[in-house]
């Protein structure tokens, strides 16, 4: 008997652990969401990298424009399977990214400091009252990007969101305002491909933004897609500092190099130093062994 109530008991809490969506659960934040890291894309030559132009690199591919969207005031009400290949988005309006759903007529803005804009009852959300924007778009893939990592950037992403390419789940994100990206190369094809999209207004990190600012929902700034190598520099880390006598500068520089292929490969990496008239002042190169995965 005490076993069979201590099965019923467990089974129970895996039931409703099950129920609770990720938006409403702290323990879960991130779902298949890439390294955290320092902003900055591949280019093809150095001339390109010091101009840090995104739209100069063959590596890089805005999806800011025209998005299909639909906005339904609460959960109940979002179309839970339009990311499905084939869905018919085509009587959803038209709304540009980046964008607040408010101030383009979906929703009210508000602005508050201390005081909550919705009922509090954390980590719960008003199921009542809580916006869902549903996005879908198409993209092609270029052509010189069919063996190379593929990674779909979010730069402000929204207070939770679900990602779907090609009708493949993909990942979750809840980290407002902040960048996420997620590695689609399994999800990719080449040619034509559809990129969907469900983002929330609230969800249970909402209870850390009690901060005095406006709460817009949707996605206020750039939405992109870059292509790496497989071995590639994931991040680094710059640390400018001055001597003892406050006189010289001296230069760090931490490199995280990340390697997805299937076996351990020696690379070089190669730092260059230039002053503000564009002159390099400073070039050093150092052998690295990469280890697989």
């Amino acid at each position: 008997m005490k076993r069979t109530l201590v099965g019923l008991l467990l089974l129970t809490a895996g039931v409703l652990q099950a129920q609770t969506p990720e938006w409403e659960n702290p323990r879960i934040f991130s779902i298949n969401n890439d390294y955290t890291r320092t902003t900055a894309l591949p280019y093809e030559t150095a001339a390109q990298a010091l101009d840090n132009e995104y739209a100069t690199s063959p590596y890089y591919l805005s999806l800011n424009g025209t998005w299909k969207f639909k906005w339904v005031p609460k959960p109940a009400d979002r179309p839970v399977n339009f990311y499905q290949e084939g869905y018919d988005v085509s009587a959803w309006d038209d709304f540009k990214v980046p964008g607040n759903w408010e101030v383009n007529g979906y929703g009210k803005p508000i602005y508050t400091n201390v005081a909550y804009p919705f009922p509090t009852n954390p980590p719960f959300i008003n199921h009542n009252d809580n916006p869902v924007g549903s996005y879908k778009r198409t993209f092609d893939l270029p052509a010189g990007w069919n063996d190379r990592q593929v990674i779909l950037h979010f730069e402000a992403a929204a207070a939770a969101m679900y990602v779907w390419v090609n009708g493949q789940k993909v990942g979750y994100s809840e980290i407002m305002k902040c960048p996420v990206e997620f590695n689609i190369t399994p999800y990719v094809k080449a040619g034509t491909n559809t990129i969907a999209v469900e983002a929330y207004r609230w969800s249970d990190g909402s209870y850390l933004e009690d901060q005095d600012f406006w709460r817009l929902s949707g996605f206020d700034r750039s939405i992109y897609l870059y292509s790496t190598a497989e071995t590639r520099i994931q991040d680094f880390f710059v640390h400018p500092t001055l001597d003892k006598n406050y006189k010289n500068g001296l230069l760090s520089l931490d490199v995280k190099v990340n390697n997805l292929s299937n076996a351990d490969k020696a690379q070089t990496v190669e730092v260059e130093l230039f002053d503000a008239a564009g002159k390099s002042v400073y070039k050093k190169q150092q052998k690295v062994n990469v280890a697989a995965g």
